[in-house]
């Protein structure tokens, strides 16, 4: 039996020598432990992929299961083999060269932008605990200075105006209406004669022991008091006497004007009083 056929390939001389014994492709696969497709792609020379890794010793074991010239078709198929990578180059290890070269790279951007991010995590939390302790001191400068700026218009309280806190305060609109009342009083004086000296303004003192509605009007026509007054509250007025005076519970106020007790044992508790102080005669 001739062996060689220049003119056949290595897989047609496989394929023609297994003819030749009567075997299938299956009893070959199953005799070389391979599967049926490699065994048609041996003869069929379509050495592809990873199957061309085990070419070579593919080619052994078939060309002696058929008592061929392992030597020669070895050779024949180094030269098949050259011919197929200059088409097409085997690219098994560049191809995995790059590809980890490829995952490499990625891996150290990745490892990049999470430090990138941790430091811009550390600049914020530490501008974020400048912030939170620095401006610690400067509230308490801005509130005194403001309690100051608040305090500055009451250094000088009007005359027959009482501040309290209450309930109802009079307006902005009343309080500016009497401050022109108390500037216009002096000049109209200044041109009717000679400067003479301001009456003293009577005192009217008034002591709370309960909760207690209160308004106050003095003879100029000035509310100096309104609204509900606590109980332990004292309240100091000055105005025009005589003062007419409304209560909502008689019974729990103390009254002195100009440091006299007024009498209120008159009025009953429990209902609401109005009279003047002093008293017509």
């Amino acid at each position: 039996m001739t062996a060689e056929i220049p003119a056949l390939t290595v897989g047609q001389q496989l394929q023609q020598a297994r003819e030749q014994r009567g075997l299938s492709q299956q009893q070959v696969a199953v005799q070389l432990n391979l599967k049926p497709d490699v065994v048609v792609k041996l003869e069929s020379d379509q050495l592809d992929g990873t199957l061309e890794t085990y070419a070579r010793g593919y080619v052994r074991a078939y060309a002696r299961l058929m008592k061929l010239p392992e030597q020669e078709l070895l050779a024949a198929y180094g030269k098949h083999g050259d011919k197929h990578n200059t088409a097409k180059p085997m690219r098994t290890f560049s191809n995995r060269a790059a590809h980890q070269a490829t995952e490499n790279r990625f891996m150290w951007l990745t490892y990049a932008i999470i430090a990138l991010l941790l430091v811009l995590l550390f600049i914020w939390w530490w501008q974020s605990e400048r912030n939170v302790v620095q401006p610690a001191a400067t509230p308490q400068a801005e509130l005194s200075a403001a309690v100051t700026d608040s305090e500055l218009p009451v250094v000088a309280p009007l005359e027959g105006i009482e501040t309290e806190n209450s309930s109802i305060e009079p307006t902005a609109d009343q309080i500016v209406s009497m401050l022109a009342q108390l500037a216009e009083e002096p000049v109209q004086q200044s041109d009717s004669g000679p400067l003479t000296t301001e009456p003293l303004l009577d005192e009217l003192e008034m002591r709370f022991s309960a909760n207690c509605w209160v308004n106050v009007v003095d003879a100029a026509g000035n509310r100096v008091a309104y609204g509900t007054k606590q109980s332990g509250y004292v309240m100091q007025l000055q105005g025009k006497a005589p003062f007419e005076v409304t209560l909502g519970n008689p019974s729990v106020v103390q009254i002195n004007f100009n440091q006299q007790a007024v009498d209120m044992s008159s009025f009953p508790g429990g209902r609401v009083a109005k009279f003047s102080i002093p008293e017509s005669e």
